[in-house]
């Protein structure tokens, strides 16, 4: 053997190496498991079950005025103690009873969506946290979440994006 074949054989034995070494390193966690045993989510969970508790006593109290009041509506309908225009009358305010209903309805949603925000993001945000952490500590390039399939941490990488356009003749 020559000397530029042994260099060329030591050269790829060497490039080998350092590509083994530098092989990404990829990481995966259940973000659900990893919430469902956190005390600060069961508290909040616990806030959202009274907060909603208070928000539908309220429509329950809608539901029963309306329940009432097409009850009386449906028995003087059928006593005919009720003439046409009455008879409209009735049913428009019963309308407006179920609207205000479904009204309120989504304003829970949207009040509990609120509130599942407020409490829920500072508890997110440190768990975002500590996964950038360990990602950057473990020398992890890419931590996946397996409940979802979303990749929670990436090194910085270099966008692509362009020599795509490039490639695409855009």
């Amino acid at each position: 053997m020559n000397k530029k074949t042994i260099l060329l054989a030591i050269a790829g034995f060497l490039c080998f190496g350092l590509n083994a070494q530098t092989a990404p390193k990829y990481g995966h966690l259940n973000s659900g498991n990893l919430l469902s045993l956190l005390p600060e989510v069961a508290s909040a969970d616990v806030s959202l079950d009274s907060y909603q508790k208070i928000l539908n006593a309220k429509g329950d109290s809608m539901v029963a005025v309306l329940k009432s009041t097409y009850d009386i509506y449906m028995k003087q309908n059928s006593e005919g103690s009720l003439n046409q225009n009455q008879v409209k009358q009735k049913e428009q305010e019963l309308q407006g009873m179920q609207a205000k209903l479904q009204e309120y309805d989504n304003d829970i949603k949207q009040k509990m969506m609120v509130k599942r925000q407020e409490l829920l993001d500072p508890v997110l945000k440190r768990v975002d946290e500590a996964i950038k952490a360990v990602g950057k500590e473990g020398g992890y390039s890419m931590i996946f979440d397996e409940s979802t399939g979303a990749m929670m941490f990436s090194q910085v990488t270099a966008d692509v994006g362009p020599l795509v356009k490039k490639k695409l003749g855009l």
